[in-house]
């Protein structure tokens, strides 16, 4: 078996069946199976996928276990040579998985390649990023508050207006996102499978760290492409979801630079967040005065994600409770 195809499915029937429908028009000229590892959706996706590809193999989970516990589920399981990690909100543009799979036969040293991601109009999409370091996230983290027309000054490394995407690329100092990878099976022996105590996001970087530190090989290969619809399924969130999805990232961000970068840079890294968060509140409730009438349900909003962020950043010992909320 050549390739096994892992997909993470929670609450995106429409979005899954187009990713599915997708693999099966694109790829060719390789050996594969397909695992579906369901996260406990309330939609129809299981019924979905039994019923109109019955050849995938269906893993139903009771509860939403995350995304990193749920791919090692098939990981374990699957047979393939290699493992190709891709998002339910993705659709195969071109034989991605073959061009993948010829460019790792080439290279043994490889341990993780990536395609060409696509936004919804065709657009580059970032898909590389440089390992986080505390002065970086701390950089993000202010730039966060601030409009897009700022954000977009800050040009990093990677980002599509100034990194070349058309041709391939080995990353030495950075990871490729989750969202749709292709990872030699051999690699998980000495790097080992995904941090499950990440839920959701930060466990692409903490592997793609992984595998530079014992030597392996990251490759961007653009040949391969990809459409990936980012956040499609965060669009219905509630802003309670929205809040918990929140405090979600910010626990895995802290578990990562403690995991990563020890104690003294997690000390560093924890006492610039509280400082951040102190600065947002304030802020938002003095901006609280100046809104119309019109907008104060989203102000009400803001300052409560602010308050809540701050008293998340103060607390002890929850680095690794990633609860489905």
């Amino acid at each position: 078996m050549d390739i096994s195809i892992i997909i993470i499915s929670y609450n995106t029937c429409a979005l899954l069946r187009e990713c599915l429908s997708s693999i099966y028009e694109k790829t060719g000229g390789v050996t594969y199976e397909i695992f579906v590892v369901d996260n406990a959706s309330s939609d129809e996706s299981c019924e979905m996928v039994e019923k109109e590809f019955s050849e995938v193999r269906l893993i139903r989970n009771s509860e939403n276990c995350g995304f990193a516990k749920a791919n090692n589920q098939a990981i374990k399981r699957s047979r393939g040579k290699y493992v190709f990690l891709l998002n339910s909100d993705t659709i195969l543009e071109n034989n991605a998985s073959k061009v993948m799979l010829e460019f790792m036969e080439k290279h043994p040293r490889a341990a993780v390649c990536g395609p060409l991601l696509l936004n919804p109009d065709k657009t580059v999409q970032r898909s590389i990023d440089t390992y986080p370091t505390v002065t970086s996230m701390i950089i993000r983290l202010s730039l966060e508050a601030l409009p897009n027309r700022y954000r977009r000054l800050m040009h990093e490394k990677y980002h599509p207006a100034v990194f070349c995407y058309s041709q391939r690329y080995q990353i030495t100092d950075g990871w490729l996102t989750g969202a749709a990878l292709m990872i030699r099976k051999a690699a998980f022996t000495e790097v080992g499978l995904l941090d499950e105590v990440y839920h959701f996001m930060m466990e692409d970087a903490d592997f793609g760290l992984a595998v530079s530190r014992l030597g392996w090989e990251t490759w961007f290969v653009p040949e391969a492409v990809v459409t990936h619809l980012l956040g499609a399924s965060r669009n219905s969130l509630s802003d309670q979801q929205e809040i918990d999805f929140k405090i979600r990232f910010l626990r895995q961000h802290r578990y990562y630079v403690r995991k990563n970068m020890g104690l003294v840079r997690y000390g560093i890294y924890r006492t610039l967040v509280f400082c951040c968060y102190v600065n947002n509140l304030i802020r938002r409730v003095i901006a609280s005065a100046m809104y119309p009438l019109e907008k104060r349900s989203l102000t009400i909003f803001k300052i409560r994600l602010a308050r809540q962020m701050l008293l998340t950043s103060m607390e002890v010992g929850k680095d690794r409770i990633f609860e489905d909320q």
